[in-house]
């Protein structure tokens, strides 16, 4: 058993709605008086069988010294309780004395964040699982013909069918998905690869708050309904009843295990034989008729292993999974960040150079103006429908004295405009920049003038920032020269209202320096991608690094 201290700090952020079933006690017989209360909280996919046996065991009548034992089940998202436990009221009364996630990924990841308490903590007794569930990737029985029989965590998140995960700072299931997706396309010390970025941006954008909705839209429609990540239960669970079915498919990378550890919450100030009373209850469910009544309801046993009877049909099998390491709460808490930084609602104005020299030739063939659209163009593609996004462009060969031209103004992706949405108009003007190249590099006063519209309408519930890709330095000798501009943009900055400017310099006459005094003088960055593999990184950790900016 390991006994450990759970923190007050804030945890994830997570707000669960939840419902509380109480197992009334009718006709006490015997010799017991008072109670003795006994508070249990439950995911909802373990709900039913657990009920089942703490009814078979309140019919017993149970008493400790006398005192009728009472115990009340809350069903409750683990990511709701793991809230409420940094959260606890003195006495421990939003406290669970037992608590059953649906996995042991919730208490590991509030054991990691121990360090952080405060003050006075309850104490976490984490004891052996109840019964397990693998992760599966599921899909009606129309849409998982198109996934094919093979088929595994790449092919869900970047095969040729719609998909969707849970939310992972709510749902288990997307959590644990995330996890696989990070073994996957991460690197071998914890960082993020571009493919790995890209994806938690691509699903962060349909991201579901409980996996409840995704098996609502197989409901609706099977024809259009997305494959999701869930649950091997709850697949069969929705199966017993539902007018549309699910069908299941094992990731042949492995997947990972839905182990529903019990775990003993202990606070200050318990009643006094309540650890007798609560022995009473894990001696229950671990009885073989708790054991029958999980299989019965869906569920493997602690070791992965099939009730007998066990039907196979809709894809799910008898054998057991292959499953791989269980990530730790490192591992976990990484991956949770990247998705937090990866899923930012942002407010954006991409600013890029139309110089005559961004024709110039990169390292793999490409020019320089090639390189900027297909990371404009890439971007597009991930970045979710609340995105707020503008495009300008340029050089001293623009009308009058001016160095930019905007061809898309900043504002929603999906907002309409000539016939399509911004989103499309933003993905045609990308597609046009190669043919747009000509002048010299009108740098200090496009920075301003974009710096100046982002801030002029920011929003404090987005991410506000320029984007400005650059080959050059600054040709413009009418315009601002660098002390001028740096002197400004901190003279006009507000630090209640952060603009930070993120700057790419593509190859080698880029003015590094200047790029570097401009960025953080606004309390962005600026990136040197000297080789064409370079945007792709470059644009990497400018999203990662939105979580801290301008604080970086």
């Amino acid at each position: 058993m390991k006994r450990v201290a759970l923190p007050l700090g804030a945890l994830l952020g997570v707000a669960a709605a939840a419902a509380t079933t109480v197992v009334a006690l009718r006709g006490w017989g015997g010799t017991c008086t008072g109670e003795l209360p006994v508070n249990l909280a439950v995911t909802a996919n373990a709900e039913r069988p657990l009920r089942a046996v703490v009814e078979e065991l309140q019919a017993t009548r149970p008493a400790v010294d006398g005192r009728c034992v009472h115990v009340k089940v809350s069903v409750k998202a683990a990511s709701a309780v793991a809230t409420e436990l940094v959260n606890v009221l003195p006495g421990g009364t939003r406290t669970p004395n037992l608590w059953v996630p649906d996995s042991g990924l919730w208490p590991a990841r509030v054991l990691q964040q121990a360090s952080s308490a405060s003050g006075p903590v309850p104490e976490l007794d984490i004891r052996g699982s109840l019964a397990s569930s693998p992760l599966v990737v599921a899909a009606s029985l129309p849409m998982v013909e198109k996934l094919g029989e093979s088929t595994g965590w790449r092919k869900l998140i970047q095969g040729g069918v719609p998909a969707v995960i849970g939310d992972p700072t709510s749902a288990t299931e997307g959590l644990a998905t995330l996890m696989l997706i990070r073994s996957l396309l991460g690197n071998n010390d914890g960082t993020p690869r571009p493919e790995l970025v890209e994806t938690l941006m691509k699903v962060g954008r349909n991201a579901l708050p409980s996996m409840r909705d995704a098996f609502a839209k197989v409901e609706q429609d099977p024809l259009t309904a997305p494959a999701f990540s869930t649950t091997e239960q709850s697949v069969i669970a929705h199966n017993a009843a539902a007018a549309n079915r699910v069908s299941v498919r094992y990731a042949e990378e492995g997947t990972l295990s839905m182990d529903h550890p019990l775990v003993r919450v202990r606070s200050r100030g318990e009643p006094e034989g309540l650890e007798k009373a609560l022995d009473l209850v894990e001696e229950a469910l671990r009885a073989p008729a708790a054991a029958k009544r999980f299989g019965d309801a869906g569920f493997r046993d602690p070791q992965g292993a099939a009730a007998a009877g066990w039907a196979e049909r809709d894809g799910v099998r008898g054998a057991a999974a292959k499953l791989v390491p269980t990530p730790t709460p490192d591992q976990a808490a990484e991956v949770l960040r990247t998705f937090s930084a990866a899923t930012l609602d942002a407010r954006m104005l991409a600013v890029i150079d139309v110089s005559g020299s961004m024709q110039a030739r990169a390292g793999n063939g490409q020019t320089r103006m090639e390189l900027a659209r297909d990371a404009a163009l890439t971007a597009l593609g991930v970045l979710p429908d609340s995105t707020q996004l503008g495009l300008w462009i340029f050089s001293t060969n623009h009308s009058g004295s001016q160095d930019w031209t905007q061809l898309v103004g900043l504002g929603p992706l999906m907002e309409r405009m000539d016939g399509g949405t911004r989103r499309d108009a933003l993905k045609a003007a990308a597609a046009s920049l190669t043919g747009r190249t000509r002048g010299a590099t009108g740098l200090y006063d496009t920075a301003l003038a974009a710096w100046r519209t982002v801030r002029a309408d920011h929003d404090p519930t987005k991410v506000n920032s320029v984007v400005l890709i650059t080959d050059g330095r600054n040709e413009d000798q009418q315009g601002l020269d660098l002390s001028g501009l740096l002197q400004t943009l901190r003279a006009e900055a507000n630090p209640a209202q952060p603009v930070p400017i993120i700057l790419i310099g593509l190859g080698p006459e880029v003015d590094m320096e200047a790029l570097q005094q401009i960025g953080t003088a606004t309390g962005g960055k600026a990136y040197a991608a000297r080789e064409a593999g370079d945007v792709r990184g470059v644009l990497v950790d400018a999203v990662i690094q939105r979580r801290c900016r301008p604080n970086c």
